[in-house]
């Protein structure tokens, strides 16, 4: 069997991509070799707007062929003019692949592989997690569409990781035969076995959290930043007191830190709201807060996809977003009215009825529950293999590998 040999490059291991490479690895008919322009994740890096140091306690490397390029150790950020490894070109050449696939297309290291890929006749597999839900200026929006749509013509095919981003490529003008559904691979066993044992987990994760067993716990996950919105749950549940909604037995986790964190934390202690500040959570604990958690909230103003909600399905979590979340549409993971209340981003209002209505609604919140573990049946790790392995039969010619 002829192997296709596939180079994946991308600016340091992220911990979601890693599930997508094992499982790539293990396909006969694929040779995988990721490339990653940083060891930011491997080692410790301060995140600016969580605040906090952080140094992902699982591993990132096991389970599949990488290298750092040779620049890796001196690169600090991950912003275009930081992500710049002249190095590509020489792996590249020494590796020969038959496909190229990158992350993106902002980053000097990505562009330099593309020309690279455009020099050598290599096809390239883009993925990226754009959408259509944030414009810019209609002046920068007419140069982007006029480069991007040039860009775009030079790449073999397009990963798409749900409905917006696929309707992001359509509007660029990428054609429908060059776009493969590729969804987002999270920790699938971890957040399994955690659904499997929620009964358990919930009641030694609420005893540790001082939260009553009896209590509906809505769950935040995510940096505690502006875009992020997180006050929006602290207002949503002050109007929910006033108008006498909120209910004794009714909780907010807060999992995640950011600079707002202090702002947060004073406002719901003046106010006396029912919340808790769980700060950073590793990898490895996550999946057993999602599990002891009865709905997740995710109020961005600005999300590119969304993958706490993505990790969120795979427990069983009933979803509150806002419309400016990526993963929200009729095949992604919030689905409407499926698994998932949609409100317009930034209205306190329609939060605080949407958090009422799936707390007080028990028919509901199991019905979206249900949905939620279907619908991460459905995008399963095997489907994001199965698209990118169609993506890469189709820029090789060599038929679905196997």
């Amino acid at each position: 069997m002829e192997k296709s040999r596939l180079a994946i490059i991308v600016s340091h291991p992220i911990q979601h991509f890693v599930h997508l490479y094992r499982a790539l690895a293990a396909v006969p008919s694929i040779e995988l070799r990721v490339f990653f322009c940083s060891n930011r994740g491997v080692k410790k890096y301060f995140d600016r707007n969580m605040g906090v140091e952080i140094r992902w306690e699982s591993d990132l490397l096991g389970g599949y062929e990488s290298e750092f390029l040779p620049e890796a150790n001196d690169i600090s950020d991950v912003g275009f003019w930081f992500i710049n490894n002249p190095s590509i070109t020489e792996k590249l050449d020494s590796f020969r692949p038959d496909v190229v696939q990158i992350h993106g297309y902002a980053q000097m290291t990505l562009l330099r592989a593309w020309l690279w890929c455009f020099l050598h006749g290599v096809p390239v597999l883009l993925w990226s997690d754009s959408s259509l839900l944030f414009r810019r200026g209609a002046a920068k929006h007419a140069i982007k569409k006029i480069v991007l749509g040039l860009f775009l013509k030079r790449v073999g095919a397009v990963l798409s990781t749900g409905d917006n981003n696929a309707n992001y490529y359509r509007y660029f003008g990428v054609p429908e035969d060059k776009i493969f559904r590729c969804p987002f691979t999270v920790d699938e066993e971890g957040l399994d076995r955690a659904r499997m044992a929620r009964a358990d987990i919930t009641k030694t994760m609420r005893a540790q959290l001082g939260i009553p067993h009896s209590a509906f716990v809505f769950l935040f996950v995510g940096k505690l930043m502006p875009l992020k919105r997180p006050r929006d749950i602290l207002e949503a549940l002050l109007l929910m007191r006033e108008q006498r909604r909120l209910g004794v037995d009714t909780r907010v986790v807060f999992a995640g830190d950011g600079v707002l964190r202090g702002e947060l934390e004073s406002f719901a202690s003046e106010h006396q709201l029912p919340t808790v500040f769980a700060g950073f959570v590793n990898l490895e604990r996550l999946p057993k807060v999602y599990a002891m958690a009865d709905a997740l909230v995710f109020p961005s103003d600005r999300e590119a996809y969304g993958l706490s909600a993505r990790e969120a399905i795979c427990v069983g979590l009933p979803l509150i977003v806002s419309d400016q979340i990526g993963c929200v549409g009729k095949t992604d993971a919030a689905r409407p009215n499926e698994n998932a209340l949609v409100y317009p981003a930034g209205n306190v209002a329609a939060l605080a009825d949407a958090m009422a209505q799936v707390r007080d609604n028990p028919s509901l919140a199991a019905s979206f529950s249900d949905a939620s573990i279907r619908i991460a049946g459905e995008m399963h790790v095997e489907a994001s293999v199965r698209g990118f392995l169609a993506a890469v039969s189709a820029v090789t010619g060599r038929g679905r590998p196997r």
